[in-house]
Formats: C-alpha cells, structure tokens, sequence
C-alpha cells in the first residue's frame, strides 16, 4: 500500500485549478475544491465533465435549455436546504429506459400499448417484431424520457445572496444515506463556503 502524502495549496493554486477544470467558466470560485476534484475524476476516468458542466451553464443561466429532470431542493434534514440537479451521460442510458417503460417494475401501460401497436401494425411479418421493437423500445424510449427530464448522478449546491455553490457530485447510491452525505459535503466545503453550513 502507498504512503499518503500531505498536500498544500495556497488560494491562487486552488482557483488555478477550479478554472482549468471549468474552462474558466464564470463561476469557478463558486466550486468547492472537493468538487473540483470530484470533476477531475470525473473528467480522468469517466470523461463526463462536459455533461457536468452543461448542466451548471444551465443552473447559471449560459445555457437555455437541459434535457435532465429540473433541479429539486432536498426536503429533510440534514441535507435541507441543499439543492441537486441531476447530470446524465451515456452511462445512464439503460437506467433512463428502464424508468421510462418501468422495466424493473413489469414493465407499464406504455410499454403495453406500444407491444400491441408493434403485433398490429406488423403481425403478418413477424420476422421484423425484434428490430422495430428494440427500435422504439431503445431509441423512442430515451427520446421520449428526454422530454420528460433525464436522471443521472447529481451535482449538490447552496444558494446564498442570489448565487449558487457547488459542493459535490453524488450518485444516487450515495444518496441513500444523507447522513454520510451530509457530512462528505461538510468535510468537503465548510471551509472554503461557511456561509452555506450556519
């Protein structure tokens, strides 16, 4: 096992790094250094930043439009009054389909009506069923569940004095436990966005 080692950074280094990762995007000072390197990991072994980023160009008013669920404050304690908005990539493709037929739950009406439309329209070629299938069930279904909001993992915010802050990227596994979260947060951002913990 590796020897930990101690690091350093003085602010100039740490708002170096907040706006490399953002692309010197206006709100960097308003990343905690925990979220900056949650990005970077995100950004070294998933290479889903940019998703994370569109999403806050939206949280910040660059961009006009995201195709994720709206943003939602947190209802109980102690993750109240914080917000999260989710980020989608490919990764959450299969996820996102599944709650849009409710797969892991049987399957639901949509799915139903659109099997029986499937057998009526093409019942004498039956040979077609499994691509015209596998077509509306992947690629209808994800468009469809676009336009209801996508899910993916979640960027964690405050707002303070009309601003956001951003304190972490969750999964929804994490999410499980707020307590935990709660404190990875406050580990992670008390120090630099006090303000935020009062």
């Amino acid at each position: 096992m590796g020897k930990l080692v101690k690091v350093s950074f003085d602010k100039d280094q740490m708002d170096a790094i907040k706006r490399a990762l953002t692309n010197d995007r206006p709100f960097a000072d308003r990343i905690s250094l925990s979220f900056a390197l949650r990005l970077l990991w995100v950004k070294a072994d998933l290479k889903e930043d940019y998703f994370v980023l569109d999403e806050i160009d939206y949280l910040e008013g660059l961009r006009p439009q995201s195709k994720t669920k709206q943003e939602e404050q947190f209802r109980h304690s102690p993750l109240h009054p914080f917000w999260h908005k989710h980020y989608s990539a490919p990764r959450h493709l299969l996820k996102n389909i599944g709650i849009h037929w409710n797969l892991t739950g049987g399957g639901n009406g949509d799915l139903l009506s659109m099997l029986r439309e499937v057998a009526k329209t093409h019942g004498n070629t039956a040979v077609r069923w499994p691509g015209v299938v596998a077509h509306r069930l992947v690629i209808d279904g994800y468009i469809d569940r676009a336009k209801r909001g996508l899910t993916g993992d979640w960027i964690i915010f405050g707002k303070h004095s009309g601003q956001n802050y951003y304190l972490d990227l969750a999964s929804h596994k994490e999410s499980a436990d707020s307590k935990r979260l709660y404190e990875k947060l406050r580990q992670g951002s008390a120090a630099e966005f006090p303000f935020l913990f009062d």
